[in-house]
């Protein structure tokens, strides 16, 4: 799956405005760092964005040109920065596709920019009437162009928008559109999410996804059911105990949406890369350990993909006992799980060792507690927040929460299940993890000052 994501929201702003305004076909370009690119097609995230005056565009017999001093300040700066490139234009009337007047000219382009950017993948894009419709070009092994569709073009921000997300129209989805919005339903029918952990909590969100209209998913869990899962397991019963967890929740989500795609996979692990979370555009944790749940945040800042963690908890060894729930949504450029202090290093380490070091941990004593208590409306209660805050960033009706506690007990004070909100600071600029966000100052100014003097 291909993906052009712009993580800072002013970068679109700026090109969206730009391309809306004036009479004639106007341009702009972005630059791009490469996440991956994979045989599925490249992952870009924007890193910057500069638009071309009117005056350094003229208009020919056959279209409208940028001027070869314009052209050649971008592409200089491309090449000095090791940046990919997007170009931008506009048409006046939808549906946004290149013309057959673009096809022309994308073809010298193309091979001059892909010659020009020494192996990086060039795109190009046509706005129209609020929607884009953009594409990539790479040379394949054999040099031969390669050329592809971006199957998601994200928007981050107060509002998560998906920019190429085509319209959902049936009957099944005409109750929650209204309230949704049209937009926000088609990013959902668009967006790829990975859910990883399918049991208890994991079982909720996956069904209450199929219900709202996700239809690309990937579910990810090495486990198979077993009889003490299905006093919260939602998409299982006892004629399923024994099989993978991935395989009965996908069935209940077809069930739900026959016109959906759900792939399976096995769960996290300590050693893999998991290219497959490479091209998701929104990953969402499940997960019951901190050794998961950490290697899940190192991806998501990676791969600058939001990260959505959704955790419950009981401890009836307390007086008064706790239940609860934890929500949290992560974006670049951050805070991330690190930076909020929500990770346990010495669970981490544990789950990080090999399965001999484990075991024989295990035998000195060190991870043999009993398994928590569970029980299903905590997860759904947990579940159902989760699914509103990711509703309300997708409708843009507000922004999310970044952090909810969920707190079933409650005190004399305040009788009752309560649901807060917390409030988030920034990155910590020492974080491990995503350095606070200060990958601006470390990798990216230096590039951008360096190209600067390139053109001054």
């Amino acid at each position: 799956m291909s993906t052009l994501k712009f993580t800072d929201p002013e970068h679109w702003n700026r090109i969206e405005r730009h391309l809306s305004a004036g009479s004639g076909e106007r341009f702009a370009f972005a630059y791009t760092r490469t996440i991956s690119n994979t045989a599925a097609g490249p992952v870009l995230e924007v890193v910057k964005s500069v638009l071309i005056d009117d005056a350094d565009t003229s208009r020919g017999i056959d279209g409208w040109y940028i001027r070869d001093q314009a052209l050649d300040h971008v592409h200089n700066y491309a090449l000095v920065t090791g940046y990919g490139i997007v170009e931008f234009h506009n048409h006046h009337h939808g549906p946004a596709g290149f013309s057959a007047v673009d096809e022309d000219a994308l073809a010298p382009t193309v091979v001059y920019s892909l010659d020009l950017l020494g192996g990086l993948p060039y795109a190009a894009a046509v706005w129209a009437d609020g929607a884009v419709h953009a594409e990539w070009w790479r040379l394949n092994e054999r040099g031969r162009v390669e050329r592809g569709q971006f199957d998601t073009i994200t928007v981050y921000g107060d509002q998560l928008r998906v920019l190429n997300a085509r319209p959902v129209t049936e009957e099944r989805l005409s109750r929650q559109v209204p309230l949704l919005g049209t937009r926000a339903q088609a990013a959902i029918a668009t967006l790829r999410v990975a859910v990883v952990g399918v049991g208890g909590t994991g079982s909720q969100l996956a069904q209450g996804l199929a219900y709202l209209g996700f239809r690309n998913v990937l579910l990810m869990d090495d486990d198979l059911v077993e009889i003490s899962n299905l006093n919260r397991m939602v998409t299982a019963g006892y004629a399923d105990v024994g099989r993978p967890k991935t395989e009965v929740t996908r069935k209940r989500m077809r069930a739900i949406d026959p016109m959906g795609t759900v792939v399976t996979a096995g769960g996290i692990t300590a050693t893999s890369e998991h290219p497959e979370l490479d091209d998701v555009d929104l990953i969402i944790g499940c997960v019951d350990n901190d050794g998961p749940r950490n290697r899940l945040n190192q991806i998501a800042v990676l791969t600058r993909t939001p990260y959505l963690d959704i955790a419950t908890g009981v401890d009836d060894s307390a007086e008064p006992f706790a239940l609860g729930g934890r929500v949290v949504l992560t974006a670049p450029p951050g805070p991330c799980l690190t930076c909020l202090g929500e990770l346990d290093a010495a669970e981490i380490a544990r789950w990080a060792k090999p399965a001999a070091q484990r075991e024989l941990d295990r035998l000195h004593g060190y991870g043999t507690g009993t398994a928590n208590p569970s029980v299903v409306y905590l997860n759904g209660l947990t579940v159902n927040a989760a699914l509103t805050e990711l509703a309300a960033w997708l409708s843009g009706v507000r922004p999310p929460a970044q952090w909810l506690d969920i707190d079933v007990v409650g005190d004399p004070s305040r009788p009752g299940t309560q649901v807060d909100p917390r409030d988030v600071v920034g990155p910590d600029p020492g974080c491990i993890t995503c350095a606070g966000g200060n990958r601006w100052r470390t990798t990216l100014r230096p590039r951008v000052q360096a190209a600067a003097a390139v053109n001054a």
